[in-house]
């Protein structure tokens, strides 16, 4: 996979290109339809409250956090030192290094201030200062629905005004050329051979 969910997905059907375009959708079916349901079950019977990716920022902003240095400067209100000074406001879930209003997870800074605002308790209370769509329950919502094969078009029920509907050719704009309507350099003779050879 790779961080272009254009190129990721490109990645997953490059065989699949080459196909008949009936076929080619069937293909992108099955392979969601299956994506769908092995991360249902990955999942579905998780000890933990948050999902794996989700705890591994976890643990690094608490080990990071373990280093630095919280001053309450009001309920909920703190002042963290190291690595430069942060302001961080529980209530709001807001820090000035922006990580935690943006991920929606306890930065470093967070993980500090928590374990002075709650103490003994802190393990426990740093979930509620994460967004719950983090947590497993809501990762196997999200993937629970069954996708099915799409059905042979002679089994299709299309409504009488959707086949009676007339559809209108595209518009062509009259005051601009047709696309390809003027052959280019190479196609035309214009550029010699000796032009048209690569450089490298």
């Amino acid at each position: 996979m790779t961080t272009n969910i254009v190129e990721s997905v490109n990645a997953m059907f490059n065989v699949e290109r080459e196909f008949p375009i009936n076929a080619r959708f069937d293909a992108i079916n099955r392979r969601f339809a299956e994506k769908f349901h092995e991360r249902c079950m990955d999942l579905i019977d998780s000890p933990t409250t948050f999902v794996p990716s989700a705890l591994k920022f976890f643990f690094q902003n608490l080990s990071t956090g373990n280093k630095l240095l919280a001053h309450q400067i009001a309920n909920y209100k703190f002042k963290i030192i190291g690595h430069g000074i942060v302001t961080i406001d529980l209530q709001s879930r807001s820090c000035t290094c922006r990580v935690f209003d943006l991920d929606k997870i306890p930065c470093p800074h967070a993980m500090a201030a928590l374990r002075v605002q709650y103490g003994d308790d802190f393990g426990r209370r740093i979930y509620d200062y994460s967004s719950p769509y983090y947590k497993v329950e809501n990762y196997i919502i999200a993937y629970c629905e069954e996708i099915y094969p799409v059905p042979s078009e002679e089994s299709w029920e299309v409504p009488l005004e959707i086949l009676e509907r007339e559809i209108p050719p595209p518009y062509i704009d009259p005051s601009k050329p047709e696309e390809g309507g003027q052959r280019g350099g190479v196609e035309s003779g214009i550029i010699s051979n000796e032009e048209n050879k690569c450089s490298l």
